[in-house]
């Protein structure tokens, strides 16, 4: 039998698993889907086993290949409420002891969990994953199948809700009649009334009384935050109909690349016309939305720009006053901070024209950093204006396009690139199966699929980033990707080296002379 990888978050909590820094060996050659392979799963006879010592008096109980080897005293789910009961246990007492508040459905409970530190962080990510696993095993296999295709009218009753501000009506402090609620609002009394108890049975609203609708803490977010709204308006009436379309994309345009052939376009009318962003320009309202919906998604856990700003080295560059181009940078939070932490360094943030003049102005109440930080409007399809800078930087821009365009994108920067210079990478990186914690690998997994949907794009591996590199020139030197605790982005990073390729050339054209040298008697002799 082969050996099973048990993923990390069920090992003890010592244990790390990196998968950034697996054996290239080990790693198969992923295709343009990043399909990783196949997890490997243990059954209920798959107990392991500790080796026993056996002396001349006690005989070899170790069972024949044919016997079956006996069950664990505890079933996995047994095993996995333990794990919830421990976890919980510590996660309670950290809060009790601290005087923090305790999570709740409540319109007054608290909208996010406090700053924890690391230890508590991982006892509350433990009770997420083992609760999520439970559940699953004790619906079984094929109720969890059955029913977890129906996820798709999770979205449809918050699309309506949220496309028709149900929730900014509905009183904070005090229920409200529904049929007071329907006098309110254009959605139909039957399609309210149904969207609303549907988002209950997800605790987002609830009915403390028959006929009456109140805020729970999900539902009062809903109403008071503004680019949570977003989020879920992005999601549910711009990804949703997309992902609806993906299977009509695919069937018609096999090779799933092309930025104008996606679900996106199938479901809005645009085939073959303009990528999804290019229809954001021309509908103000839905660009904003998208932004307020990033503002969302950046702004929770394990997208923080701290994670970069804090932990990517930058002293070299700074101690020579040198240049950091931020490429799509919208607004340049990512180089306010930077330049924050980083006195010396020079920085630039490219984007679109429309982007760069509604940035703020002055960009940063830090008149220092401000000087030091220029706005430029480029595309990045063409060639790099900014000869000679240390580092070139792509936040959230990869996993919006396939391989071709990021080929693409990679190659305007060669002409300006100085030996030496990184390209740093500020993305998703697919680990292994198995090697990422269940939560954070369904939610890097649902992106994937959301960029297939909206951009017939992907998230990548750390080798398929390398085979990119590769792809638009052999004198890039592939560096690795690195990632703090507690992200979920990765960091990439490739360096120009131009002089270890001439130098691998020329030892080339040693060798091919040193070839000819002795093949050349050999020709002569069989034209003699």
């Amino acid at each position: 039998m082969a050996k099973l990888r048990v993923p990390s978050w069920l090992q003890s909590s010592n244990g790390t698993a990196n998968a950034n820094g697996a054996d290239e060996a080990d790693r198969k050659k992923q295709n343009r889907l990043s399909l990783s392979g196949l997890a490997q799963f243990m059954t209920k006879g798959d107990q392991p086993t500790q080796a026993s010592s056996v002396t001349e008096t006690e005989p070899d109980t170790t069972p024949a290949p044919s016997e079956k080897a006996p069950k664990s005293s505890t079933s996995h789910m047994i095993d996995l409420a333990k794990k919830i009961t421990q976890e919980t246990e510590k996660l309670d007492k950290y809060l009790k002891d601290n005087d923090l508040p305790n999570p709740g459905f409540d319109v007054d409970a608290p909208g996010d969990f406090p700053k924890l530190p690391a230890d508590i962080q991982r006892s509350r990510q433990e009770v997420v994953y083992a609760t999520r696993e439970l559940n699953a095993l004790v619906r079984g296999p094929r109720e969890h199948v059955r029913w977890g295709v129906w996820s798709f009218l999770d979205t449809l009753s918050l699309q309506l809700i949220n496309s028709y501000g149900i929730a900014k009506l509905v009183p904070v402090d005090a229920p409200i009649e529904l049929a007071v609620l329907q006098t309110k609002t254009t959605l139909d009394p039957i399609n309210l009334a149904r969207s609303l108890r549907h988002a209950m049975t997800n605790h987002i609203f609830q009915e403390p009384t028959p006929g009456f609708i109140a805020h729970t803490a999900a539902s009062r977010m809903l109403a008071e935050d503004g680019p949570l709204q977003d989020w879920v308006g992005f999601n549910s009436e711009d990804i949703f109909p997309a992902a609806a379309h993906s299977l009509q994309s695919l069937r018609t345009h096999p090779e799933g690349t092309e930025l104008t052939r996606t679900g996106f376009n199938f479901a809005f009318n645009t085939v073959d016309k303009d990528p999804m962003f290019v229809t954001f320009g021309k509908d103000p309202e839905r660009a904003k939305r998208m932004g307020g919906a990033m503002a969302s998604l950046t702004g929770g856990e394990g997208y923080e720009v701290s994670h970069f700003v804090d932990n990517y080295d930058l002293s070299d560059v700074d101690a020579k006053e040198g240049t950091f181009v931020d490429i799509g940078g919208s607004h340049g939070f990512v180089c306010v901070d930077m330049g924050k932490k980083w006195k010396k360094t020079k920085f630039v943030v490219q984007d679109l024209q429309k982007t760069v003049d509604s940035a703020p102005k002055p960009i940063s109440s830090d008149e220092d950093v401000a000087q030091r930080i220029t706005l430029q409007a480029h595309d990045f399809f063409t060639e790099q204006p900014v000869y000679g800078a240390d580092v070139y930087f792509f936040r959230w821009i990869f996993h919006n396009y396939s391989t071709p365009y990021a080929i693409k994108i990679i190659k305007g920067l060669v002409p300006a690139l100085k030996p030496g210079a990184r390209v740093v990478i500020n993305d998703h990186c697919l680990r292994d199966v198995g090697l990422e914690n269940p939560w954070d690998e369904r939610i890097i997994r649902s992106m994937d699929m959301v960029m297939l949907a909206v951009l017939n794009a992907q998230e990548r591996t750390e080798t398929e980033f390398r085979e990119l590199f590769k792809a638009v020139d052999e004198r890039f030197v592939f560096k690795g990707v690195s990632r703090s605790e507690g992200c979920r982005m990765s960091v990439v990073e490739a360096v120009w080296m131009p002089e270890s390729v001439e130098k691998t050339e020329a030892e080339v054209v040693e060798e091919s002379k040193e070839e000819q040298k002795v093949e050349t008697p050999a020709e002569e002799t069989k034209e003699a």
